[in-house]
């Protein structure tokens, strides 16, 4: 996942996902991918192992000191919120707050981390690369990638190129009629994740207020027509 490369490339290690860090980029030649990283003459994989044998806490590439979270309990890396005491039980209404306190803080460490570390997106297709730039694996497959050979057309990505929100319409009375395609222009949007949570009873965060429309009273079907 893009959000996980970003952190690992930011310094973190997680003994989950392991990863080889690359000097430089991967080709695909004649339609076989060649890594010339392996090929490198002047980095030394064994001095670099031994320094990250020696000291586990620092990126042998970045040189970030991180924190050590191997030996961490899944429970580590869940929200406070979420982490609820067995015999009060695990609420709907707590875990959707925690899930939402969760996502607003990833959204807001993401930007940080991007203030630093650049990501890269294809101007025609979603690929999202993480790097100092994109690779040249010909992969696109957007309108007229022919005449670009399936070559990326990279640009600097946002944090919704990184974080795809996926935007659903408000339904503000979960258990009332569905959606009305007349009514569609007093309908709010939102993030897929905010939703679900703000159905599930968290509360509405004020960055999204105004985009969920909560000021704006939907009127019946048949007041349409009345309305300017």
């Amino acid at each position: 996942p893009a959000i996980l490369e970003l952190c690992r490339q930011a310094g973190i290690n997680l003994e989950k996902y392991p990863v080889r860090r690359r000097t430089k980029p991967v080709y695909c030649i004649e339609g076989r991918i060649v890594d010339f990283d392996a090929q490198s003459n002047g980095y030394d994989f064994d001095h670099a192992e031994d320094l990250c044998n020696k000291n586990p806490h620092v990126d042998i590439d970045c040189w970030t000191k991180v924190d050590d979270v191997q030996n961490d309990s899944e429970m580590d890396h869940i929200h406070p919120l979420v982490q609820l005491d067995p015999e009060w039980g695990k609420g709907l209404r707590d875990v959707s707050i925690g899930t939402m306190a969760s996502w607003l803080d990833m959204i807001s460490g993401a930007r940080k981390i991007m203030e630093k570390y650049s990501v890269w997106t294809c101007g025609y297709c979603p690929e999202v690369q993480v790097g100092p730039k994109g690779h040249k694996v010909r992969m696109c497959k957007a309108s007229k990638h022919q005449s670009r050979d399936g070559l990326h057309a990279w640009q600097e990505a946002t944090i919704d190129d990184l974080v795809g929100p996926n935007y659903v319409w408000h339904v503000r009375n979960p258990f009332g009629p569905p959606l009305s395609n007349n009514l569609k222009r007093y309908y709010g949007k939102a993030p897929a994740v905010v939703e679900l949570c703000v159905q599930a009873g968290a509360p509405v965060p004020d960055q999204y207020r105004s985009m969920m429309r909560l000021d704006v009273v939907p009127p019946d079907l048949d007041e349409v027509d009345l309305v300017a």
